[in-house]
C-alpha cells in the first residue's frame, strides 16, 4: 500500500487518538501542498470545498429531490452528511507503476525490460499460457523464432524477466504452530490485507463503479419507499458510518473461503483458498469474475493431525482455522479500530475504516452456529473454537457479516429437501418419467434419465431441476404440498432480485409465510422422510437462514451479490490452473509463484495499454484543433480494456447500427430488428426455399394459402393482427407471390426487468418440420403482443398471448419476415393458486382443427416454455418427441428462468 506523508501520518496517528469517540475536531481546511495536521482543519470548510463525489452514486453527498427540482421524478438518494472526505497527496495505478527501480529506463522504453510492445506481447502470451517450461524452451528454439531475435533464448530467462515487473502485494509464507502434531507442518501462505484492498481500490477499471458514501435510496421525494440494492444502501453501512470518525471512509471488506480438490488421482490433496474483495465496488462488477474483483488473500493450511478420534482432530481443524485467520486478517483489525489513509482510484487520500461486511461461507450449518453464538456466548456452539477471528474486529459481528448466499443456501437446499420430499411423496420412476418428456429450449439443460439418480450434481443442475419441479409434481401431490414447494421457489426467485423496495420485501416475506402455513402437508404426505423413516419436524438450518433474508437485504443490501457463484469459479482460475501447470509438489508455493507472476503481467500490460494509448493520443492530437480530450475518454479506453470472456451478442446494438447504415452489404431486408424490449435476429441464408403449398405439406400447415392471404388483407386495411384464426379466404385462394424462404431457428433477446439498459444472452428458437428424429416435428413456443402496442414485459401476459411457432418465412422480393403461429388459450382467467402458473389449452375449431394465423415476426416478445399438464399419472405411452404435440394442456412456466419470472409475477421494480 502507498504510505502516506509524514505530515499525514502524523494527523492519522492524531485521529486514531479520537476514533473511540468518534470525533473530529478540525480549526482550518488543508493546504494544497498536503502539509496538514488535526489542528489546521476546519470541518465545515472541509464538507463545503473538499467533499469529494466519486462514481456513478454520488455526483452531490447532499439529498436532492423533487422539492429541489420539480421537473425530476424518480429515485432519489440521501447521502450519510459529512462523509468520506478526500484530500490531495495520494497516488494513482500510473504513479505506483514509475515508481519502482526500474522506473528510469521505462521513461525511454515503456516496455522494459522487454524490448518492444511486440515483445512484450508474445512475452505476455507465453507467460500466461498452460505451456511448460520445457515446451517454451522448445518453442523459443524454432529457426523462425529465433530469426526475431527476441532478448530473452529461453524459459528461465524469460521468467528472470517477468519478476522485474512492477509487483503488487507481496506473498509470504509461515508455519503455523498447532496445538496437535500434524503429519505435515502446517504452512499459509499470504498476502497483507490491507495492500490488497489498495490494489484493488487504485485499480483503474473499477474507478466508475466504487462508492464511498452510505446512503438511503427512495423511490420518490415522499421519502415513503425504501430502495435496497448496494451494500452502502443498506441500514448496516449507515449504522457504521456513523460509528466511525466524521469524515471517514468506510471500506466493507468481503471474505469468502471454501476448500477445494486440487488433485484426485495423485494424493486427493486439497487447498483452502481465501479471497478478499470490497463491498464498495459494484455488484454487477464484483459478479463478473474476469474482471478480478476478488483477489486471493491466503492460502490457509490443511493439516492432517495425529490424533485417534476425529472429533478431535476436527475441533483442532477448526482452531487452526481462526487462528490462521487472526494472522491474515490483523492488519484489518487494527484499521476497524483506529483507521488508515488509503488512495482511492482518482489519486486521492482518504481516511478509511475496514469493517468486515460480509463472509461468503460453503458450510450454512457453521454460519448458523456462528450467528447463534455470537448472541450467546463466544464459545457456544462453535466446536471448541474459544477465540474466533471476529472476536476483536470492531463493527463486526456474525449476525451482521454472515449472510444468506444464494447458491449453498438456495440451490443446495433446493437438491437436498425439496426435491427429495417431491420424490418421496411421487415416486422416483414417476417423477424421472415426467422430467424425461420436459421440452427444453436450446441451452437449458435436459434430464433425459430422469434426476433421481443423479451423481456428482453441481450447482447448475441444482438450478436446472428448480426450474421445472413446480410443473412436473403439479397434479401428482396433494395441493397444500403443492402449494409448500411452489412458495419456497417463488421465495428464492423474489429473492435473487438485483433491488428491492419495502413493497417487493414484503412479496418474499408473503412468500414464505406461504410455505410455513402449508408445510405440514409435507410431513402427512410422508415426503419428509430420513434414512430412518418419515420425521415430523423441519429442523434444517437451511431453512432456518430463510427466516434472515428480509432482515439481511435491509441491512446489506441485495443478496445476489454476496453468492459463491464467482469465487467457486475463482477456485478454477486461482488454484486448480495454477497447480496443474506446476509439478505436483508444494502446491501453495507453485501456486503463490505462478499467481505472483500472472498479476504482475496483469499489471504491467494494464499500465502498458493505458500509457501508450495517452501517448497515442497525444501524438495524433498534434495536428488537431482541439486542447483536451473529452472528459471521459480515459474511462471508455480503461472500460474497452478488459471485456467478460463470455460476450453477450448485443442484437439490438446491431439492429441500430443496421437501420443507421452502418453495416455494409448486409442482406436486405436485414435479418435483425428490434423493438424496445425484444430483438430477433435470423440467418443471412433461409434453411429452405420452396413453394406456399410445399411448405403447408411440409410444416402440415393445411391453411395457409388462406392464412397467408387474410394477413395480407389485414395488412392493406391497417388492421392489427390479433390472431383470432377467423378465415375469409378460400382453401384455394390466389396469392401475389408462391414461393417463399424458411427458417428453421431464429434468436430472440430481451433487455432485463431490472435494468433495460442491459441484455439477457439470446435463446434459440426452434421451428422444424417433422422427421425421423421427431416424428411431429419440434416447435417452441413465445409470449405475442395481441394489442397494437406492448408493454412487455410490465404487466405480464395482459394484451399479450401464448401460441406456438410453427413456421418462420419470408415471401419472395418482399421485405417482411412473417410468422404462422397457433395459439393457446387461458383455461382460467386467473394464475392457478397452487402452481402461481397460467394453465394453457390448445385453441381447437369446433371440428378440431388448430386455430392459426399469420403475423409480423415483430410481434414476438419472449420465449413461453412449457410443461405438459401430466394429470396424477403420465400417460405411459408418450415418450419426449411428440407429447408437446400429443397434449393439449400445459402449464407456462414462469420459472424457467429468473427475467421470465418477473415479468409473469409483475415484480414491482
Amino acid at each position: 500500500m502507498n504510505q502516506p506523508s509524514s505530515a499525514c501520518a502524523s494527523w492519522t496517528d492524531d485521529l486514531a487518538n479520537t476514533a473511540e469517540n468518534s470525533t473530529f475536531q478540525t480549526d482550518r481546511q488543508p493546504t494544497a501542498s498536503n502539509s496538514f495536521s488535526q489542528d489546521n482543519l476546519d470541518r465545515q470548510d472541509i464538507i463545503e470545498e473538499n467533499t469529494f463525489g466519486f462514481g456513478n452514486h454520488e455526483q452531490d453527498f447532499q439529498s436532492v429531490g423533487q422539492e429541489d427540482f420539480p421537473h425530476i421524478n424518480g429515485p432519489i438518494s440521501d447521502y450519510f452528511e459529512g462523509a468520506a472526505h478526500a484530500y490531495d497527496g495520494g497516488r494513482k495505478f500510473m504513479d505506483d507503476f514509475y515508481a519502482d527501480a526500474h522506473a528510469e529506463k521505462r521513461r525511454g522504453n515503456l516496455f522494459y525490460p522487454f524490448a518492444s510492445k511486440a515483445e512484450w506481447k508474445f512475452a505476455s502470451w507465453l507467460l500466461r499460457s498452460s505451456l511448460s517450461l520445457a515446451m517454451i524452451n522448445s518453442l523459443l528454439s524454432l529457426e523462425i523464432i529465433q530469426r526475431l531475435n527476441l532478448s530473452f533464448k529461453n524459459a528461465q530467462e524469460l521468467r528472470l524477466r517477468a519478476e522485474m515487473l512492477p509487483s503488487g502485494p507481496q506473498w509470504k509464507y509461515q508455519v503455523v504452530k498447532t496445538s496437535l502434531p500434524t503429519k505435515h507442518p502446517a504452512r499459509i501462505f499470504y498476502r497483507d490485507p490491507v495492500e490488497c484492498l489498495q490494489a484493488l481500490l487504485s485499480n483503474p477499471l473499477f474507478a466508475p463503479h466504487i462508492s464511498f458514501v452510505p446512503r438511503k435510496v427512495w423511490t420518490s421525494s415522499a421519502r415513503l419507499i425504501r430502495v435496497y440494492d448496494e451494500w452502502l444502501s443498506g441500514d448496516r453501512a449507515w449504522e457504521m458510518q456513523s460509528q466511525i470518525a466524521p469524515g471517514a471512509s468506510l471500506l466493507g471488506v468481503v471474505l469468502s473461503s471454501d476448500k477445494t480438490n486440487i488433485s484426485i488421482m495423485t494424493g486427493n490433496r486439497m487447498a483452502h483458498p481465501l479471497l478478499i474483495s470490497l463491498a464498495n465496488i459494484d455488484s454487477n462488477i464484483r459478479s463478473k469474475t474476469s474482471l478480478n474483483a476478488y483477489a486471493l488473500l491466503a492460502l490457509l493450511p490443511v493439516a492432517k493431525f495425529i490424533h485417534p478420534k476425529s472429533r478431535v482432530c476436527s475441533m483442532s481443524q477448526d482452531r487452526l482455522f481462526h487462528q490462521c485467520l487472526d494472522l491474515v486478517l490483523k492488519p484489518l483489525k487494527v484499521a476497524a479500530m483506529v483507521g488508515i489513509m488509503m488512495s482511492d482510484p482518482a489519486g486521492q487520500l482518504r481516511y478509511c475504516f475496514t469493517p468486515l461486511a460480509a463472509y461468503i461461507a460453503d458450510t450454512p450449518e457453521e454460519a448458523l452456529l456462528a450467528s447463534i453464538s455470537a448472541r450467546s456466548s463466544p464459545v457456544l456452539n462453535l466446536n471448541g473454537v474459544l477465540e474466533p477471528f471476529w472476536r476483536d474486529w470492531p463493527m463486526s459481528d456474525p449476525s451482521s457479516f454472515i449472510l444468506t448466499e444464494p447458491l449453498h443456501h438456495f440451490f443446495r437446499m433446493s437438491w437436498d429437501h425439496d426435491v427429495k420430499w417431491c420424490l418421496n411423496v411421487v415416486g422416483e420412476d414417476e417423477t424421472d418419467y415426467r422430467f424425461n418428456l420436459v421440452q427444453t429450449l436450446i441451452g437449458y439443460r435436459h434430464f433425459e434419465e430422469g434426476i433421481s439418480k443423479l451423481k456428482q450434481v453441481t450447482g447448475r443442475d441444482h438450478r436446472s431441476v428448480q426450474r421445472y419441479i413446480v410443473g412436473v409434481i403439479a397434479d401428482a401431490v396433494p395441493q397444500r404440498f403443492l402449494s409448500a414447494i411452489r412458495a419456497l421457489v417463488d421465495f428464492r426467485y423474489l429473492a435473487q432480485a438485483p433491488r428491492f423496495t419495502d413493497k417487493t420485501l414484503e412479496l418474499v416475506s408473503a412468500a414464505l409465510i406461504g410455505f410455513h402455513n402449508n408445510k405440514a402437508a409435507i410431513l402427512q404426505a410422508g415426503g419428509r422422510a430420513g434414512k430412518n423413516g418419515p420425521m415430523d419436524h423441519f429442523n434444517i438450518p437451511k431453512l432456518e437462514l430463510l427466516q434472515s433474508v428480509v432482515t439481511n437485504i435491509c441491512a446489506a443490501g441485495a443478496i445476489i451479490q454476496w453468492s459463491a457463484d464467482v469465487t467457486e469459479h475463482s477456485h478454477v482460475t486461482l488454484i486448480k490452473d495454477p497447480a496443474r501447470s506446476g509439478n505436483n509438489q508444494n502446491y501453495y508455493s507453485q501456486i503463490s509463484r505462478h499467481l505472483d507472476r500472472a498479476e504482475k503481467c496483469f499489471r504491467f500490460d494494464l499500465a502498458t495499454t493505458l500509457d501508450d494509448e495517452t501517448l497515442d493520443d497525444v501524438n495524433n492530437d498534434n495536428d488537431s484543433d482541439e486542447d483536451e480530450h473529452e472528459p471521459d475518454e480515459e474511462s471508455n479506453r480503461i472500460a474497452n480494456y478488459i471485456s467478460p470472456t463470455r460476450k453477450i451478442v448485443n442484437y439490438f446494438q446491431i439492429a441500430e447500427a443496421l437501420q443507421a447504415g452502418d453495416v455494409p452489404n448486409a442482406p436486405c431486408p436485414f435479418r435483425t430488428f428490434a423493438t424496445s424490449t425484444t430483438a430477433i435476429h435470423l440467418a443471412a441464408k433461409p434453411s429452405l426455399r420452396m413453394t406456399v403449398d410445399e411448405a403447408a405439406a411440409a410444416f402440415e400447415l393445411p391453411d395457409l394459402r388462406p392464412a397467408i392471404a387474410d394477413f395480407l388483407a389485414r395488412e392493406t386495411r391497417n388492421q392489427p393482427h390479433d390472431f383470432s384464426g377467423r378465415r375469409y379466404a378460400q382453401v384455394g385462394c390466389s396469392l401475389p407471390f408462391d414461393r417463399v424462404q424458411i427458417w428453421c431457428k431464429i434468436r430472440v433477446q430481451q433487455t432485463t426487468y431490472h435494468d433495460p439498459s442491459s441484455v439477457e444472452p439470446a435463446h434459440s428458437l426452434r421451428i422444424q418440420p417433422p422427421s425421423n428424429s421427431y416424428p411431429k416435428g419440434i416447435y417452441d413456443s413465445v409470449v405475442v403482443n395481441s394489442a397494437m402496442h406492448s408493454d412487455w414485459p410490465a404487466h405480464g401476459l395482459k394484451d399479450h398471448s401464448v401460441a406456438q411457432l410453427r413456421l418462420i418465412f419470408r415471401p419472395l422480393h418482399s421485405d417482411i419476415f412473417l410468422a404462422y403461429i397457433q395459439r393457446f388459450d387461458l383455461v382460467s382467467p386467473a394464475v392457478d393458486p397452487h402452481t402461481g402458473m397460467h394453465w394453457l389449452r390448445r385453441a381447437v375449431r369446433r371440428n378440431g382443427d388448430r386455430i392459426g394465423d399469420i403475423i409480423p415476426l415483430s410481434q414476438i416478445r419472449s420465449p413461453a416454455p412449457l410443461i405438459p399438464h401430466f394429470g396424477k399419472k403420465a400417460n405411459s405411452r408418450l415418450n419426449s418427441r411428440t407429447c408437446y404435440e400429443v397434449l393439449t394442456d400445459f402449464w407456462l412456466n414462469k420459472f424457467w428462468n429468473k427475467e421470465f419470472y418477473y415479468a409473469m409475477t409483475d415484480f414491482p421494480v
